[in-house]
């Protein structure tokens, strides 16, 4: 791996201190840190409770690292992108339906979750980190 093809270190380490907040799998993180490839993340010990992939990018502002997480109840994820400066954006992740008493209120809400967590995995596959 040349260096174009790798985020530089000092970056990387930017990266494995703010994904510290999110997850424990940030020891799994390779260096060094390859640009433009998938890569899914490990428990330390194993357990499969949480499932995390990250590809590492580099635009006109600078490198940066997408993430999306999720964990086992098929439920909770998240979807954020870590910037080369430590700043964290959250980005659009799936979203709940909500369970009303009355079903005519509960069919548009279905919709709209529907549509919006379908244009989510989308945006997902594009950028490989579907699970």
């Amino acid at each position: 791996m040349t260096v174009e093809e790798a985020v530089p270190g000092p970056v990387r380490d930017i990266f494995v201190a703010a994904l510290t907040q999110v997850t424990t799998h940030i020891a799994a993180l390779p260096d060094p840190l390859p640009l433009g490839i998938r890569i899914g993340l490990l428990a330390p010990d194993g357990s499969p409770r949480q499932r995390i992939v990250v590809r590492a990018e580099h635009d006109e502002t600078g490198y940066f690292l997408d993430y999306f997480q999720t964990a086992n109840d098929g439920e909770t994820s998240s979807h954020g992108r870590v910037r080369e400066d430590g700043s964290t954006t959250l980005l659009e992740n799936y979203e709940r339906r909500r369970i009303y008493e009355d079903p005519e209120q509960t069919r548009p809400d279905r919709e709209r979750v529907a549509a919006h967590n379908k244009r989510v995995s989308e945006i997902l596959r594009a950028k490989q980190l579907f699970i």
